[in-house]
Order: structure tokens, then sequence, then C-alpha cells
């Protein structure tokens, strides 16, 4: 099947793109004066107060929206503010709590493990506070409860916290 070839329809399809470009660069070389569209600022009073991060601050910008719809070739019309519907409740200076002091894991050291020859269960040496013991899983021993026993390292709980200790 062969390309339809109709002169008329080519002529015609020129002619459309040329009036739509000609259009296009009549609106950007021929707008209206920049002076229209300079932004309105008002009077901004400066107040210094103390910086509170838990403040909400108002917003102190405006989008400047006053630039002529390029569509609709009309200008924007600013919208009627809208109203508060109840009062805003005030800030409350809210203070979190204290962080707990970190856990010093430097009292407990891991010094090694014996295979216990009768079942084949590893059954680890602990230092804590200078005392030494021979702990299996599940044992506490001065509030230090030995949760697994690796032959590289052991996971304790103290204080509430797990920790993985390396010999």
């Amino acid at each position: 099947m062969q390309p339809v070839k109709n002169k008329k329809l080519t002529y015609l399809l020129i002619c459309a793109v040329a009036a739509v470009w000609g259009i296009i660069i009549y609106r950007v070389l021929f707008n209206e004066s920049d002076d229209d569209y300079q932004p309105n600022f008002a009077a901004v009073k400066t107040v210094h107060e103390p910086y509170d991060q838990y403040v909400a601050k108002k917003d102190t910008f405006r989008l400047v929206l006053n630039y002529r719809d390029p569509f609709v070739g009309g200008a924007y019309v600013d919208p009627e503010p809208v109203q508060a519907v109840g009062t805003i409740a005030p800030a409350v200076n809210y203070n979190p709590p204290p962080k707990p002091p970190p856990i010093n894991w430097s009292g407990i050291r891991y010094s090694g493990y014996v295979v216990n020859p009768q079942n084949k269960k590893l059954v680890s040496i602990i230092v804590v506070n200078g005392n030494e013991r021979m702990v299996t899983e599940g044992e506490v021993f001065e509030g230090v409860k030995l949760l697994k026993n690796k032959r590289d390292s052991i996971l304790v709980s103290w204080q509430g916290k797990q920790k993985y200790i390396k010999q």
C-alpha cells in the first residue's frame, strides 16, 4: 500500500504549524510589562525572642501569585483569606525527660571458655567487677545473665540491656 500524497493536506498542515508558532512567539515577545509582576511585601516587624525549638512559629513567607495566567490570559485574583474556626491552644513548654546515664560495660570481661566433658556444653569464664566465675547459659552472676555462649564472644544481659562481649 502506498502512502497518500495529498498536496492540499500538506499545505494546510504547514499553515496550521506556522499559525501555532506565530501565536507562541507573539505571546513570548509581546507580553505585558514586568511592572505588574512585582511582589507587594508588607513591612515585617522583627521581634527577637529566645530560641525555643518546641514552639510553633508563624510562617513568615507569602507566595507571590500575581502573575498572568498563561492559559486563560487574565491576571490572578487573590481569594479571600480563610478565617480560623477555633482558638489556637497556647504553646506548652515541654521538656523531654532526661536520658538515663549510659551503662558502663567495662566491669564485665569474657576470659574464655571450657568444654564440659560430660555433656559437651560450653562453660564461659566471666569476670564481673574483679570476681571470676564459670557460668553456663541462663545462669546469673552478680546481676549479669549469660544469654548466649559462643566460642569467641558471649551475649549478656545487664540492667535490662543486652550486649555481645568479645574475648
